[in-house]
């Protein structure tokens, strides 16, 4: 069974067993009991337990209806096509969709009549517990004419054991908005009623006094045939009372048909230009501006007219006329405020205050516009308060024309000695605000030059750790006699930064190299000024140790294998060269090995190229574990590594080549969970016997020996030493 769409078909209930022609009368009666009664136990249920925002829980959604099965929605068929989302409304990638489902599990929840209040949802909505429809509003078939319903608000009816289930919400709309609109929340039902009749209370109070000044301002210009401001100020507050009424909450309890609450708000809001067009259009009587005035009014009376009659008729609904109504509203004000300001000049105080009223109203509806079509968050924005200032400025102005200036020159020369005292005032601060401008610049001045001494320094610097040492030591010195702490990566920082250095990774991200924080004020510059100071710094810092880092990276990168980590070829025919010249000149001992994955190619070839990627990184880490720090593994090329050993003795080079050998066999090579085969290295070995031997002779005789570990049956080691001392024997 489908609850009610809202708390007023539960009053619709009540309302058959009243007398029909007391039916109106006990709604009324109904809204006052709850609204004593619930003030009676309001604290008490709210500590029991408070509503819970549903905005904070774990939201999915998926675009497009679900498929049925005996015509339910079937769930489990799109269990992995759900992607998650901050809120339920206005996905990303609609793409023309119409159609949208969101998800949640509901919270634990210790209430005894759970509901879920919904302010508004863009337009038509089904909501499920699990795989029970709970709750529907509107048409939602694929293959029937969905009608725009209204803008209700929603109370889905849950049962006891709610907690832990999933709620579903199938949302259909082809508004320019879709999905949820406003709070979101689980609370208790009472909670719920008092919470829609407390929060549309005070619209209502405003509704009821601007209804009254729209009575007193139109009997006025009955009376007053040649004071047609009144009769159109009269009707702007009838209009501005529809507004409030129409989107009044509370007034569901009451009027049981969301459509027409929706059609007195539109109504009154696409008539609110027509009045305050023609208002303006008869103060300028005829001045410049005037036609424009009047075209805009009844521009906007035939938008009104055609979105009514197509509204109606059903060939349009009416929520699309809203989106145009309001590019066409913020058009109207720019043209209407084009025109106050011209003839600003020309208006007398009452009609100041109203054009100032109104100003400040339409700022109201403008902010209240943003909220509606999602440009600013939701909240609950009073606009009743732009309706009562306009209202009150309207009995403002009634009153003032029975008071006149009988003060008035006292009143002249109290303003006359005040504007003396305030230019006297004035041109002392103007003085005092030089100077300390001055100050300020000669101080910004000096921090700028210091600055660029600094910086000047660290663009000498050769790498980022030099370039870290002269900030620890000199970039506080920049900003005295202010004190500023200079906290470098690593170290321990308790307040929050006023500005940060933060370096790009060629990898990809960044990270923090150091942080300025302002530990002290200054006696001429502000606590602004010099926080902006530091952060402009930090930027001018940020370029420059940019650029250190960029020589750096660079610097490693040319030297450095990308898949296996190890240095490649071009850092080891530097290192190699190097070493054997310095094992000359100092007369120690050099060994090279050449090491080669067996049958390489055919591993590639059962298990794939990213499988062999992955074997030639666990070589790489093996060769990394088992050396020296001295020693210097390097990728040679393909599947063939070389380990330069310094200091190291043939027997000794061998020693570790043995047992390099050993831990490559017994690797456990895995790809993607599944265990490949066991990989095993044939290793040649060649030490620096001959002291005219060069770079070239050690890796030819090391690859010679590499060849015969391969001639004689690969997962061995031969040393060309060994080797060679053998053929002579022989």
């Amino acid at each position: 069974m489908v609850p009610p769409v809202s708390e007023c078909q539960t009053l619709g209930r009540l309302k058959r067993m009243m007398p029909r022609r007391f039916a109106l009368r006990g709604r009324l009666f109904f809204m006052l009991l709850l609204l004593w009664g619930g003030f009676a136990f309001h604290s008490g249920a709210e500590a029991a337990q408070p509503p819970m925002d549903l905005a904070e829980l774990n939201w999915e959604y998926r675009w497009g209806d679900l498929p049925l099965t005996d015509t339910r929605p079937d769930f489990s068929s799109v269990s992995s096509q759900w992607q998650p989302i901050a809120y339920p409304a206005n996905p990303p990638e609609r793409d023309e969709q119409q159609y949208v489902w969101f998800r949640t599990v509901l919270p634990e929840a210790d209430l005894s009549e759970p509901v879920i209040f919904i302010t508004s949802i863009n337009l038509n909505v089904e909501a499920y517990l699990d795989d029970q429809l709970i709750h529907r509003f509107g048409e939602l078939a694929q293959d029937e004419k969905k009608r725009f319903m209204g803008w209700p608000w929603h109370q889905i009816n849950l049962p006891e054991d709610f907690a832990g289930k999933t709620l579903y919400l199938r949302v259909y709309s082809d508004y320019t908005d879709i999905g949820l609109w406003g709070e979101a929340k689980l609370m208790e039902r009472s909670n719920m009623l008092l919470h829609v009749i407390s929060s549309g209370l005070h619209e209502l109070i405003v509704a009821a006094f601007s209804l009254l000044v729209a009575f007193v301002a139109l009997v006025f210009a009955l009376f007053r045939g040649t004071k047609k401001e009144f009769f159109y100020l009269g009707l702007f507050s009838l209009a501005t009372a529809g507004v409030l009424i129409g989107e009044n909450l509370a007034i569901q309890l009451v009027i049981q048909w969301p459509l027409v609450k929706t059609y007195l708000a539109a109504v009154s809001y696409f008539a609110m230009p027509i009045f305050i067009a023609m208002l303006l259009y008869y103060w300028l009587n005829g001045a410049k501006g005037s036609r424009l005035l009047k075209f805009v009014a009844q521009l906007h009376f035939v938008y009104l007219t055609v979105a009514v009659l197509l509204s109606l008729t059903g060939v349009v609904n009416l929520a699309i006329f809203f989106p145009i109504f309001d590019a066409l509203f913020v058009l109207s004000l720019l043209i209407m405020m084009r025109v106050v300001l011209q003839i600003s000049t020309q208006v007398n105080y009452s009609q100041q205050l109203v054009l100032g009223a109104f100003a400040v109203y339409a700022i109201f509806l403008l902010v209240d516009m943003l909220v509606a079509h999602s440009f600013l968050p939701w909240v609950d924005f009073p606009i009743a308060i732009g309706g009562l200032l306009f209202a009150l400025v309207l009995v403002v102005i009634s009153i003032r024309s029975y008071v006149h200036t009988n003060l008035a020159m006292e009143q002249l020369n109290q303003q006359l000695e005040q504007r003396v005292i305030e230019r006297t005032a004035e041109l002392h601060a103007y003085v005092d605000a030089e100077q300390k401008r001055r100050r300020e610049l000669e101080r910004e001045n000096q921090f700028s030059a210091e600055l660029e001494k600094f910086n000047v320094a660290l663009q000498s610097c050769q790498n980022l750790d030099e370039a870290k040492t002269l900030m620890r030591e000199k970039l506080s010195g920049v900003f005295s006699p202010t004190r500023v702490q200079v906290s470098l990566d690593g170290d321990i920082i308790n307040t929050l930064p006023d500005a940060q250095i933060r370096l790009q990774q060629l990898e990809g991200g960044s990270h923090v190299l150091a942080s300025l924080t302002l530990d002290g004020g200054d006696e001429v510059l502000s606590k602004d000024r010099l926080a902006d100071f530091i952060r402009r710094a930090s930027q001018r810092l940020t370029v420059t140790l940019g650029n250190i880092k960029l020589r750096e990276d660079l610097q490693r990168y040319s030297f450095e294998d990308s898949l296996t980590g190890l240095r490649n070829r071009r850092f080891f025919d530097d290192a190699l060269a190097r070493d054997i010249q310095l094992a000359k000149r100092n007369q120690t001992p050099l060994s090279l090995l050449v090491c080669d994955i067996d049958h390489f190619k055919r591993f590639n070839d059962e298990f794939g190229h990213d499988a062999g990627d992955a074997a030639l990184q666990a070589v790489a880490e093996t060769l990394q574990q088992y050396f020296r720090e001295s020693d210097i593994p390097c990728r040679f090329g393909g599947e063939e590594f070389v380990v330069l050993m310094r200091d190291a003795e043939p027997e000794d080079a061998r020693a570790k080549a043995e047992k390099l050998k050993e831990a490559v066999q017994a690797l456990d090579i895995r790809y993607r969970g599944e265990k490949l085969s066991h990989l095993t290295i044939s290793i040649g070995i060649a030490s620096l016997t001959d002291r005219d031997m060069d770079a070239e002779t050690l890796l030819r005789q090391a690859d010679q020996a590499l060849y015969a570990a391969k001639q004689g049956g690969r997962n061995r080691v031969v040393s060309h030493n060994e080797q060679f001392k053998q053929s002579q024997a022989n």
